[in-house]
């Protein structure tokens, strides 16, 4: 039995589309065209059955053009400057292009996204996930989501500032508890999981060297909270994951990351802090590791050292966003993260980034941002005893078409 469409009307800039009657296999192959063929025809799409099963189709196309000097040897956005270098880079950069399909019913909601960050951009999946309803305040969600922990970040940079960045945006294995509670002018979130955290804890190479195996599920929860601040929404959140893990399959570790951050709109400003601390779980942070044209390498120090101590980190930013009016908006910022204990082997001892830019929509879905970045990195130098620096600098313009 063929589809019969019989209305549609545009809601909200998307355009929705009716369907009387589809059998199964015809509306499997209607999701497979909406999800790789709508983009092209440059509008996003929802499509309801009879059965009030909605799928929205959703996503963005970005393109980076990027300058960089001291860093990132590809000239991709970066967040690490590399020792000894004075490399200056210009490329461009379309990873970041994401695609989505969202599914919703009267008990079961699911979200599919991928972007295109994998080899020679092809695309890898980020998430893929369903959520059933329990009640009017609890959901059980089951699947590959991002983890409960937040790192936030004005930047757009697309790997961000040092501690609070994307460069593992994928999602890891889960099942989670979420609430959503109306207690009046305050709103109460809740969420608790069990989850595959680990790969955000350790580098590959880390995994492989110590041959990481895990024999029981991590745990995350978190608590967010928004209230009325100068008649608009304030946030406050925090979170705490870990996961045990064997090296060798026999001796076993915790290693953990927690967190805490605010964020409070003030009229036209908004201002975002937050606070991280870890042991173990070094990896979290994602600072971007590079060899430069002279073969030397920028070292994010391993979770574990050699004698198996858990190496700890802490990490705070601190950004604000400035809305001029509708079209223009500045944000700027200062991220730091700093690795303790055993200087040794010319690990990284701490990264801090700071940046400035200036965004304009160009259209309701187009946005044009221009920023520049400066990174310091301090590294231990074994040869000679002390701690060194390296410094670089980017500048890169966007454009994003939101889908």
């Amino acid at each position: 039995m063929d589809c019969k469409i019989f209305g549609s009307k545009v809601l909200k800039g998307n355009l929705l589309v009716y369907i009387k009657s589809c059998n199964t296999c015809v509306l499997k192959v209607l999701s497979f065209i909406l999800f790789f063929f709508l983009p092209v025809m440059s509008f996003a799409g929802s499509v309801t059955s009879s059965d009030d099963t909605k799928l929205s189709l959703y996503g963005s196309i970005k393109q980076y053009f990027v300058w960089g000097n001291g860093n990132y040897a590809e000239g991709y956005p970066a967040n690490t400057a590399i020792r000894k270098s004075d490399l200056t880079t210009f490329n461009s950069y379309v990873g970041s292009t994401t695609l989505g399909l969202d599914i919703e019913s009267d008990k079961i909601s699911a979200n599919i996204e991928s972007d295109f960050e994998g080899d020679k951009n092809t695309l890898i999946l980020l998430k893929a996930y369903f959520a059933y309803k329990l009640s009017d305040n609890l959901k059980l969600l089951i699947g590959q989501d991002e983890p409960l922990g937040e790192l936030n970040t004005f930047s757009d940079n697309y790997y961000a500032m040092p501690g609070f960045d994307k460069t593992r945006p994928e999602g890891v294995s889960q099942i989670r508890l979420e609430g959503n509670f109306d207690l009046g002018s305050i709103s109460l979130t809740p969420a608790i999981a069990i989850e595959n955290v680990y790969p955000y804890m350790f580098r590959d190479e880390e995994q492989e060297e110590k041959n990481i195996s895990v024999k029981m599920p991590g745990i995350g929860a978190k608590l967010a909270l928004e209230f009325p601040f100068l008649q608009q929404k304030a946030r406050i959140y925090g979170f705490f994951e870990t996961q045990k893990v064997y090296f060798q399959n026999s001796e076993s570790h915790w290693p953990y990351i927690y967190g805490i951050g605010v964020q409070l709109p003030i009229k036209m400003v908004t201002l975002q802090s937050e606070f991280l601390y870890g042991k173990g779980s070094t990896h979290y942070v994602g600072l971007i590791e590079a060899i430069n044209k002279l073969g030397i390498e920028t070292e994010v120090p391993r979770g574990y050292t050699d004698n198996l101590n858990a190496r700890r980190l802490r990490a705070y930013n601190i950004e604000a966003n400035i809305a001029l009016n509708d079209a223009w908006g500045i944000y700027g910022g200062f991220d730091k993260v700093n690795f303790m204990n055993e200087l040794h082997n010319a690990n990284i001892q701490s990264a801090d980034g700071k940046f400035i830019g200036i965004s304009f929509n160009l259209t309701k879905s187009t946005t044009l941002k221009l920023e520049y970045d400066n990174f310091k990195t301090q590294f231990y130098c074994p040869k000679h005893d002390e701690l060194k620096s390296a410094t670089a600098n980017q500048v890169f313009l966007s454009a994003q078409y939101d889908f």
